[in-house]
């Protein structure tokens, strides 16, 4: 057996953290002496190596815990979502570095925006004849059809734009569901081309623009090369009521659901 001095060499774990494990349940001495002092067995050196590991890995306390605790595919499973954690951390490290690299002293027309949690959208699509100055009409419509079959969204409506026409834009309009759990169940009232889509959490490149701004296309891709970005999946258009500005939103990350 070895004293807490001793198991603190041969692990590379201070004493400190080892009592710190123990006061969680996590690393529990093999023995306590009489006089109260800890002791350590061999066999306890590989996990506490893998207690420490997991910490520097930024693995929580309650997840080495129940890693701890598992049967080796409970293992697995947790080892796999802890990969995709970790890539996730890496990507976000590597936008933080490309914004701030493209980043210029003064005020800039380029943001970052997050969205924390999944947000469950409803989607209707509509034909918007040209000249185009506003998608108010249809996000009109789109409430509208929203209250008609009960439902009551949430936030401003969001705008992506599938096609443009010589004469027309096709674009969808979404807006929001509440944490009503009968809204999905209302929303089959709508007319068929409706659809609900569940987006992930993600971080966007977020692009202020303007209807006078015809350019917008051109200078939306050219901040995306100078800052490094590549879009991770369609743009989605944040429009607000009476302003003659809006919002751009490129998706250049997204976490994986499930």
């Amino acid at each position: 057996m070895m004293s807490i001095a001793d198991f603190a060499e041969r692990t590379g774990i201070v004493p400190s953290a080892l009592r710190f494990y123990e006061s969680k349940g996590i690393l529990v001495p093999a023995e306590r002496q009489a006089n109260g002092y800890r002791t350590y067995g061999d066999h306890q050196i590989h996990e506490a190596k893998l207690v420490n590991s997991l910490r520097q890995a930024g693995i929580s306390l309650n997840d080495i815990r129940g890693f701890l605790e598992s049967d080796e595919e409970t293992r697995s499973r947790l080892l796999e979502r802890w990969r995709r954690e970790a890539e996730a951390r890496i990507l976000s490290v590597q936008i933080a570095s490309q914004y701030l690299n493209g980043m210029e002293p003064g005020p800039g027309s380029l943001h970052l925006v997050r969205w924390d949690e999944p947000l469950t959208l409803l989607w209707q699509p509509y034909e918007v004849h040209k000249p185009v100055h506003s998608y108010s009409l249809a996000c009109e419509h789109a409430l509208q059809q929203l209250r008609q079959a009960g439902i009551r969204p949430q936030g401003t409506g969001l705008i992506r734009v599938l096609d443009s026409r010589e004469s027309s834009v096709l674009i969808e309009v979404g807006y929001q569901l509440g944490r009503d759990p009968n809204a999905k169940c209302r929303s089959q009232s709508l007319p068929p081309e409706a659809y609900l889509e569940t987006l992930p959490p993600t971080l966007f490149v977020s692009v202020d623009s303007s209807w006078e701004d015809i350019f917008i296309c051109m200078r939306t891709i050219r901040f995306l090369e100078k800052f490094g970005f590549k879009p991770s999946g369609k743009r989605i258009e944040r429009h607000f009521e009476d302003s003659d500005s809006f919002e751009i939103l490129i998706p250049v990350m997204q976490s994986t659901m499930g």
